[in-house]
């Protein structure tokens, strides 16, 4: 097998530092629940219900809630901004795993939930972003490197405690003054 352009191409991207920058992240929580309570919370629909501001057009699913191989769309008034996102991996309970599709920026995001034997359920957020322009680069360049600093794990603690959205006034206090 002739494999003379694969392999210029690839020797050609190697001889190089990586045009487009790349951040991986890690947020965890602890919850006082199972992952029953919480994996139902990880939808595209049902996060209307604990996200302020988190509306989404529902594009491809049999169910109308998460399930794998989900598609749908947020739009710039969206708390998380414009984006086009796709469940790649679902196991009930355990994790999702999706893309989103930004014009600057994709990202890969894998929500595990790992139950303790406490009873209490601790749920990790890893993202890769992966810019796709300078304009990407420059979101990457100012993204937090705060481990702690992860609103939706302040969101979703008040909502698996209180039963509702928190108050967009309540977030925005607890935000400025650090207690999210």
């Amino acid at each position: 097998m002739d494999t003379s352009k694969s392999e210029r191409l690839v020797q050609s991207f190697l001889q190089h530092e990586p045009k487009y920058k790349r951040k991986i992240q890690e947020f965890s929580g602890n919850f006082k629940t199972s992952p029953e309570k919480i994996f139902p919370l990880l939808c595209p629909a049902r996060e209307a219900d604990w996200i302020p501001g988190w509306d989404s057009e529902l594009i491809y699913t049999k169910t109308g809630y998460a399930e794998d191989k989900c598609v749908f769309r947020t739009n710039k008034s969206n708390s998380a901004g414009e984006g086009l996102w796709t469940f790649t991996g679902f196991k009930l309970n355990e994790y999702i795993e999706f893309v989103r599709f930004r014009q600057d920026i994709l990202l890969h995001c894998k929500i595990s939930l790992t139950q303790n034997k406490n009873g209490t359920t601790m749920v990790t957020w890893k993202t890769i972003s992966t810019a796709l322009s300078e304009k990407g680069n420059k979101k990457i360049e100012s993204m937090s490197g705060d481990k702690n600093h992860n609103p939706v794990l302040h969101l979703m603690d008040y909502y698996l405690k209180n039963g509702k959205m928190i108050s967009k006034l309540s977030f925005i206090k607890n935000k400025i003054h650090g207690q999210h």
